[in-house]
C-alpha cells in the first residue's frame, strides 16, 4: 500500500526549494564573472548581467513582500489563483511591461550590494517560510489570492530559469540545484500548454508533429 502524502511535507519541501535557488542564485551573483559583466548585455534581450541579476532578486523577494501585505487571517472570497492560472494573469499585469526599466533602476546599487541583497534574501526567506502555515494565502496581481505554496511554485519558475539565463549570460556553468525544482517547472509548463492548447494539442505536439496546429505550443512562455 501507498503510504498517505503529507501535505506539511509537500509545503516544507517546496519552500526549501525556493530557498535553495534563491541561494544559488546569490553565489552566482557574486562571482567575478558576474561582475566582470555587470554592464554588458545577457542574454535577455534588453537586459544587462546587472539587470537580470536584479530583476531575479526583484522576482524572489516578492514572496515577503506579498506575505507582508496580506493580512494571516485573509480568506478567499473566490476562485484562488493556481500556479498555472498566476501566469496567465501575470502577462496582462501592468508590471510586465516595466520589468527592463525597473531591473536596469534597481541594478544600479551594483554588483556587490546587489549579490549582498540576494544573500539576505535567501536567509529571510529561510525564516520566514518555516513559520507560515499550510494554509497560508498571498495577494498577488492586484489582489488576487494564491496560496503561499503556489506562490512559491512560480516562484521556483522565476528564479531558477534566470539562474540559467545568469550563467549563460557569465559564461559559467548553472549551479547544481535539487532536480525536483526542475519537475516542478515542467509540470506547470505542461499544464500552461494544456489549459491554452487542450490535452490532444500537448500531446500532438510532443508525439505527432505532422498533427500539431500551426500554432506552436511550446515555449509557453
Amino acid at each position: 500500500m501507498t503510504p498517505a502524502t503529507d501535505p506539511s511535507n509537500d509545503s516544507a519541501r517546496v519552500r526549501a526549494l525556493v530557498v535553495e535557488a534563491v541561494s544559488r542564485a546569490a553565489d552566482l551573483i557574486a562571482t567575478p564573472a558576474a561582475a566582470e559583466r555587470w554592464d554588458q548585455p545577457s542574454a535577455l534581450d534588453g537586459m544587462t548581467v546587472g539587470a537580470l541579476s536584479a530583476h531575479l532578486v526583484r522576482a524572489a523577494g516578492a514572496t515577503i513582500a506579498y506575505l507582508d501585505r496580506t493580512p494571516p487571517d485573509r480568506r478567499p472570497d473566490g476562485d484562488l489563483l493556481t500556479a498555472v492560472t498566476y501566469f496567465h494573469a501575470a502577462v496582462d499585469s501592468p508590471i510586465h511591461d516595466q520589468i527592463k526599466d525597473v531591473s536596469a533602476t534597481e541594478s544600479a546599487i551594483g554588483h556587490e550590494a546587489t549579490a549582498a541583497k540576494c544573500r539576505q534574501l535567501a536567509a529571510d526567506l529561510e525564516a520566514r517560510l518555516a513559520d507560515e502555515p499550510d494554509d497560508r494565502l498571498v495577494a498577488a496581481l492586484g489582489g488576487r489570492l494564491l496560496t503561499l505554496d503556489d506562490f512559491c511554485r512560480t516562484r521556483l519558475i522565476e528564479v531558477l530559469l534566470h539562474l540559467d539565463d545568469l550563467a549563460v549570460s557569465t559564461g559559467q556553468p548553472r549551479p547544481a540545484t535539487d532536480p525536483e525544482g526542475a519537475a516542478i517547472i515542467i509540470d506547470i509548463c505542461i499544464n500552461i500548454a494544456r489549459d491554452r492548447n487542450g490535452d490532444w494539442g500537448v500531446l500532438y505536439a510532443l508525439t505527432r508533429a505532422e498533427r500539431s496546429s500551426e500554432t506552436p505550443v511550446f515555449p509557453v512562455f
